[in-house]
């Protein structure tokens, strides 16, 4: 079963657009802190980026802002992409 579950805070506005065939989609970051501080006492922070669809887009770039608190839950998607260099990456 592929389920995440992330409570972080929006890095920046989201970006609604459409598809040609009309579907909304909107994309944010969001930055979480890790429960616990490493050795030099701060607590690391990761960022995800996220994708909404449909109605559940629509309602993303209606009410969500830079700063924010948002809950995510959802599956998560490794990606491969060619880098510069001509190498396979995965994100």
């Amino acid at each position: 079963m592929n389920k995440i579950t992330l409570i972080g805070n929006l890095t920046r506005d989201p970006e609604t657009r459409t598809t040609p065939n009309g579907v909304t989609v909107c994309s944010f970051t969001i930055a979480v802190s890790r429960k616990h501080a490493d050795a030099s006492g701060e607590r690391p922070t990761d960022y995800f980026r996220i994708t909404a669809w449909r109605n559940l887009g629509e309602s993303c770039g209606r009410y969500l802002a830079k700063g924010r608190k948002a809950a995510v839950t959802g599956e998560l998607q490794a990606r491969l992409y060619e880098a510069k260099d001509g190498s396979t990456r995965m994100s």
